[in-house]
Formats: structure tokens, C-alpha cells, sequence
């Protein structure tokens, strides 16, 4: 899908590190789009909408938890652009969505580390129009919460899997939770 040379008002990156896995580890646990709520702690459900997973044009609907305050959860539709496996990254843009998001890209990366073994780091790239009512560092605070959270689930899982001796299937554990919205 091709993609339009903007100048966005908002782009930034996020990143956090994975301490206890490489970034091959990492990437096999994250690289499935449709994955999504096993590992960001601020998304409770996500499932393809249409397309091939992996592919180019895959639609994937994301909800978050139930917000407890009489407001529906936060959800969104969100378009794979690009999925490259030997660079570690892809690339989405979110669709309708009910969290006040106009046109919003987002690059998800898993990288090796810039000092030989210390694990890989998780890195979110985003370019954006303004959201409605919120400041930009409180959308990269998100962002960084989410990502934070993806980085101690994989390394729980990849611990797990190392003392278990790759008997367990990786997942996410179930009880990490930060908040109960997937808004950033």
C-alpha cells in the first residue's frame, strides 16, 4: 500500500529493553499482528477483520479492558502496511477508532541492543495528526507504558521457556495488567 509523503505535527519513538531475550526471541513472540493482546497489557482482545495475517492490507480490531467509569472501551481497526521479518518491524496505521485518533502510523520494531549482550530492545515509532485533547508527551507516556509492559511479558515468557527447557508454549502471562485502557 502505498503511502503519502506528509510532514506529521507528531512523530516520535519509544523504547524499552528486553533483558532476557535476543532479539530473534523477541521477534518470534511479537512479530504476529493478530497477537496483540497477549502481549500489551492495555489490550484485551484483537482479532482479524479481514485479510491475510502477516500480509500487506491484514485488519485487525483492537479493544482494550472495560474502562469501570460507564465509558465503552477503547477500540480501534488498524491496517498492516508492511510485516518484514528479516528486519524485525512492522508497520500499521490505525483506522476508526473511538479514542479521538485522526490519521495515526505507528512502527513496531524489535532491535539487537547497542551493547553486545545485553538482550534487544522493543522500539514503537509513531507519526500522527494531534489527538483531540491530549498533549503529545502524554501519547509517547502511553505508548512507553504499553511497550514497557510487552518487554516483561516476553521476558517472563522467555524465562519461563528457558527453565522449562522449551517445554511450555510462549504466551503472555495473564495476570500483567497496567490499566484498563489501550487509549495512548
Amino acid at each position: 500500500m502505498a503511502e503519502e509523503v506528509t510532514q506529521w505535527e507528531w512523530s516520535g519513538r519509544v523504547s524499552s529493553p528486553v533483558l532476557g531475550a535476543t532479539a530473534d526471541e523477541a521477534w518470534e513472540l511479537l512479530s504476529d499482528f493478530l497477537a496483540f493482546h497477549r502481549w500489551n497489557p492495555r489490550v484485551a482482545k484483537c482479532r482479524r477483520v479481514s485479510g491475510v495475517p502477516r500480509a500487506p492490507g491484514c485488519v485487525r480490531y483492537c479493544e482494550g479492558e472495560p474502562r469501570g467509569d460507564g465509558h465503552d472501551a477503547d477500540w480501534a481497526h488498524e491496517t498492516l502496511h508492511e510485516h518484514d521479518a528479516a528486519r524485525r518491524r512492522f508497520r500499521y496505521e490505525m483506522n476508526d477508532n473511538n479514542m479521538g485518533f485522526g490519521r495515526f502510523f505507528a512502527t513496531f520494531s524489535v532491535v539487537e541492543p547497542s551493547s553486545p549482550g545485553a538482550g534487544c530492545e522493543l522500539w514503537w515509532e509513531f507519526e500522527c495528526e494531534p489527538v483531540r485533547g491530549t498533549a503529545k508527551e502524554a501519547l509517547a507516556a502511553r505508548l512507553q507504558a504499553g511497550l514497557d509492559g510487552m518487554a516483561r511479558r516476553v521476558e517472563e515468557a522467555v524465562s519461563l521457556r528457558t527453565a522449562t527447557s522449551g517445554a511450555v508454549a510462549l504466551e503472555a502471562p495473564a495476570d500483567l495488567k497496567l490499566g484498563t485502557s489501550i487509549t495512548v
